[in-house]
């Protein structure tokens, strides 16, 4: 026995106008728990059709008056995602076909049998209802872009501020180039070792303040000392230093000692 998968329920707009046909179809349909509006004219579908919410219809392709193609456009011109089935006799089969390639969704020949008829619905309900959620989710989409196109721009005042990062360390007189790793005093260049470069420039990073031993040692030299030995060592880079900076580096101004404790650069 063959198993005939059962389509959702929807809202079914049928259209025949021989009775015994429609009302054949109209009791499947029922049967299969679908709300089935029908009518005998193509004009009698149109003027129900803006009150009915069909999720499908199926159409008679020869009927009196308006054809059933010619309601096939005036129903997607309404409904542009109304899923919509022709009902065709061998005699109008090429039309119905035609139909098919431009815009209705199948055809069923008569007399439709109710395998088919229900097979044929249920394509039909699911490919409208994914037509709508597609323009639903479009819609909302659009709306969403529009809402986010009107909000204001955000004013300057409130924007973050970030202090803008410069190579140039300038105290006094003396002016240090990070990206250049040169140093100047009064404009002047000062022809520094590496060593010294460093050195002075750890003590300018933190101009004022006393650095120790320590700090100074593994900030030039790299290495942990202990402090009496971060004394030793620091001091002769203190002395070469001094000697190219200071106007009498016996009488320092510049780069001060703290005895016991370490050095600063004075501001």
């Amino acid at each position: 026995m063959r198993y005939i998968q059962r389509p959702f329920p929807g809202k079914i707009l049928l259209v025949d106008d021989e009775t015994n046909i429609r009302e054949g179809l109209k009791a499947i349909l029922q049967k299969d728990g679908h709300e089935v509006q029908d009518v005998a004219s193509a004009d009698a579908a149109l003027t129900l059709l803006p009150d009915f919410n069909a999720d499908a219809a199926v159409l008679d392709i020869r009927m009196p008056g308006m054809t059933g193609t010619e309601l096939l456009a005036a129903i997607k011109a309404q409904r542009p995602y109304l899923a919509v089935i022709l009902l065709t006799g061998h005699g109008t089969l090429e039309t119905a076909i035609t139909a098919v390639k431009e815009g209705a969704f199948d055809y069923l020949l008569k007399p439709a049998r109710p395998d088919a008829l229900r097979d044929v619905i249920m394509r039909a309900l699911t490919e409208t209802r994914r037509q709508r959620e597609q323009a639903a989710l479009l819609e909302t989409l659009q709306i969403g872009l529009q809402r986010l196109q009107q909000l204001p721009a955000t004013p300057p005042s409130s924007r973050p501020t970030h202090t803008p990062v410069t190579n140039l360390l300038e105290i006094g007189a003396l002016a240090i180039n990070r990206a250049t790793y040169e140093a100047r005093y009064a404009g002047q260049p000062l022809s520094l070792t590496p060593t010294e470069y460093i050195l002075l420039l750890a003590l300018a990073e933190q101009a004022g303040a006393i650095i120790n031993y320590v700090t100074l040692t593994k900030a030039v030299l790299d290495y942990d000392a202990e402090p009496w030995e971060a004394k030793e060592l620091i001091k002769r880079h203190i002395y070469t230093l001094r000697q190219k900076l200071e106007p009498q580096p016996n009488q320092p101004q510049f780069i001060l000692n703290v005895r016991g404790v370490g050095y600063r650069l004075a501001v």
